[in-house]
């Protein structure tokens, strides 16, 4: 199943476009490792890597425009429900994320 089939589900899927060699990216990661243990189980955190997973990312650019990396993006039933380009702090983030939930 590939990512835009994945992201048609119940769940939420927060979806993180990144680069190893990108320092403000491995930031990110560690604030989405911190978050995704204070998230419900229905919220799924995505990790994609633009060098790596060229598919997904083409079709995503090509879609919602990552811009970017960091990139983040939130998905419920195939729907974009919120897109930032930048890291996001865990805080924030989990404000951002809750919200939808409601």
């Amino acid at each position: 199943m590939d990512l835009l089939d994945r992201i048609q589900g119940n769940n939420f899927y927060l979806i993180d476009f990144y680069a190893d060699w990108c320092a403000p990216c491995q930031l990110q990661l560690q604030f989405l490792e911190n978050l995704k243990e204070k998230l419900p189980d229905h919220v799924e955190i995505i990790k994609i890597d633009v060098d790596k997973d060229k598919i997904s990312t083409i079709q995503f650019d090509a879609m919602y425009q990552v811009n970017g990396v960091p990139t983040l993006m939130l998905f419920h039933q195939g729907k974009l429900l919120w897109k930032h380009y930048g890291v996001k702090f865990e805080d924030d983030l989990q404000k951002i994320v809750e919200q939808f939930l409601i």
